[in-house]
């Protein structure tokens, strides 16, 4: 009898579980952070499908390349087995092309995307789309903050 813990292990894949994106390739997720965003997939690629545009992350992003060759193609670098690739949140990057078949381990450290690229639809993307609160309110508080606590001070003083 096994002990109940927090681990995770999968021992096979859910043929079921696996997202097809509009663009032609499929995400298996492995793990996820709900809180955060953070997770883990397998990526599925095949010959001659990439992801279509050029974009952004709102994490940092790595990959590892378990079979095939992957291409980003604006910049030549191309993932084959054995090699890992990261990049940086908020750095644009693709579009991609899988040279050959593909499947790589891809990670993020926070949720994938500020807005949902066009390549991706609602129920493939979910969860992972950064939810922000604009700016501008929030520095709107701080002011009204900081005006409520000088007018304060001001008549403590007087």
């Amino acid at each position: 009898m096994r002990k109940r813990t927090k681990e995770l292990l999968v021992t096979e894949l859910d043929p079921k579980k696996w997202r097809n994106i509009p663009a032609g390739f499929r995400i298996y997720p492995l793990w996820e952070n709900p809180k955060t965003g953070a997770s883990i997939a397998l990526f599925h690629c095949p010959k001659g499908v990439g992801v279509p545009i050029r974009h952004k992350h709102a994490s940092n992003q790595f990959m590892y390349c378990l079979k095939g060759e992957y291409e980003y193609t604006s910049t030549g670098l191309v993932l084959k087995p054995g090699t890992f690739y990261m990049n940086p949140k908020g750095h644009a990057h693709g579009p991609t092309m899988a040279r050959k078949e593909s499947l790589l381990l891809e990670m993020y450290d926070g949720p994938h995307y500020v807005k949902r690229p066009s390549y991706h639809s609602d129920a493939t993307v979910g969860s992972v789309v950064k939810k922000s609160k604009p700016r501008v309110a929030r520095t709107a508080k701080r002011s009204a903050s900081k005006a409520k606590k000088s007018g304060s001070a001001k008549r403590a003083r007087r």
